[in-house]
């Protein structure tokens, strides 16, 4: 009988103790693997540089709310900035800026983000002709959405296309139609529910980011809705000092107007064709995000002053921003986890040494038989040695699979948080290292067991009881 053989048989007579010593390193393992793949994947997740734009133009308030809200859609829009610096920065004459995206966001459906954007959002317009080369929105770097089903919107249609995920757990379809709602969902809001319907006409391929998450509408069906023409309208005679409703007159034709308006809060004419007429001047329009991509470091950094600079507004790099949230609030934690579970571990370890040292205590006359019959002193450390570096194998193996079952979960959490996956499946030399250094601890545990053995006097214990 060989080596392997007799120290299966050995594991086998004492299978309570095995499957408790392995269990013991295998949850040790599994959760250092697991701290591991999420301090990995978070890093890429959080840090990541790959946004296919370099800034981010919002209302002056918290940078992480801002990227937050425009890139996961996320927390609450942190307030909006006039339309007109889209169309600066979008502008033909514009010497840094290769293409700006606005996004207009404060509406969901069941759950689900709902952003007004433009139409070069897509690579293919509503007639499936290209965008021009170099305007069109790329959510990672060379990477633009693409479409499962149908096409592009009207940018003048209640028109809408959805996201991977919408589509697949909500029971909109491409051809189906619905209406949103303001803000978040909540039963007791249900009745704040926007007249307007939007006709599906489009189902984009999956990303793996959150834009598979979201509901993309032409943006001027955004300002159609006549809670919002009222907001807008609003916040513009604020900004110039006047109480809201002052400026309608209280006389003419006008009023006439403004009565039919307010028993019929449309904020448009709906043509023939079903394109969109608004009432609502263009200087009066707000949008909560601009998404940018300049024409280099120098423009970028040189654009993001100038705006800094503006009273109303801010330019932010979502790469940056990102980074500084990973290395404040989950680097330091990260770090802490792992340490805890490399204790764990040492527990396990110690485990290892107590469960074979009491089974040598216990197997005494056994080895001293071993001995009797021509097994050296050095065979019976072997032994041993290999039955201790055989469990945490076994156990670091199981550990192994374990953590990235956990990885699997927390990939799962963080695609309904977030929009986006973790690659939980894939390795790296540090878990395979990690699981040497746990093979090696348990063959140092157990050779203060194997010491025992190996100075066990042989005639001492052949002594019959």
């Amino acid at each position: 009988m060989n080596l392997l053989q007799l120290v299966i048989k050995q594991m086998r007579q004492r299978a309570l103790s095995t499957w408790l010593t392995l269990l013991s390193v295998m949850l040790g393992v599994g959760l250092a693997v697991a701290i591991m793949i999420f301090r990995r994947e978070g890093e890429k997740l959080f840090g990541q540089s790959d946004y296919g734009y370099d800034l981010i133009v919002g209302a002056k308030a918290s940078k992480l709310q801002l990227v937050l809200n425009t890139v996961y859609h996320l927390d609450v829009s942190p307030g909006n900035i006039p339309y007109s610096m889209y169309r600066e920065l979008a502008a033909k004459d514009q010497t840094m800026v290769w293409w700006a995206l606005p996004m207009a966001v404060g509406d969901e459906y069941n759950g689900y983000r709902v952003v007004a954007t433009g139409p070069n959002v897509f690579p293919t317009d509503h007639e499936g002709k290209g965008i021009k080369a170099g305007q069109v929105f790329e959510y990672r770097l060379g990477r633009s959405f693409e479409f499962a089903q149908g096409r592009a919107f009207h940018p003048e249609k209640f028109e809408a296309v959805l996201g991977s995920e919408v589509a697949a757990k909500t029971d909109l379809r491409n051809g189906g139609s619905f209406k949103a709602q303001h803000g978040i969902a909540d039963a007791r809001r249900a009745g704040d529910i926007h007249e307007e319907k939007w006709t599906v006409v489009g189902v984009l391929k999956p990303t793996q980011t959150a834009a598979d998450r979201a509901i993309y509408i032409p943006l001027i069906t955004f300002y159609a809705v006549g809670e919002h023409e009222k907001g807008l309208e609003e916040m513009s005679e604020l900004e110039h000092g006047q109480a809201p409703g002052t400026t309608r007159p209280a006389t003419g034709p006008a009023t006439a107007r403004a009565d039919e308006h307010e028993a019929h809060p449309h904020a448009y004419e709906l043509k023939a064709d079903g394109t969109i007429e608004l009432e609502l001047p263009q200087e009066k329009w707000k949008v909560s995000a601009i998404l940018v991509r300049t024409r280099g470091g120098f423009e970028s950094s040189s654009l993001a002053w100038q705006i800094n600079n503006l009273p109303h507004a801010m330019a932010v790099s979502p790469a940056v921003v990102m980074r500084e949230f990973y290395d404040t609030f989950l680097k330091g934690s990260a770090r802490l986890l792992l340490f805890v579970s490399l204790l764990v571990t040492v527990v396990a370890a110690v485990s290892i040494l107590v469960s074979i040292y009491n089974a040598v205590s216990a197997r005494l006359r056994e080895i001293a038989i071993l001995r009797a019959l021509g097994a050296t002193r050095q065979r019976v450390l072997v032994l041993i040695c290999l039955e201790a570096g055989l469990v945490g194998l076994v156990g670091g193996v199981a550990g192994l699979i374990v953590g990235h079952l956990l990885g699997a979960g927390g990939s799962f959490f963080l695609e309904r948080l977030v929009g986006q996956r973790i690659g939980w499946l894939g390795t790296d030399v540090m878990e395979w290292l990690y699981l040497v250094v746990v093979v090696m601890l348990a063959v140092i545990a157990g050779l203060v067991p194997a010491m025992k053995a190996y100075r066990t006097p042989v005639a001492t214990h052949l002594v019959a009881e």
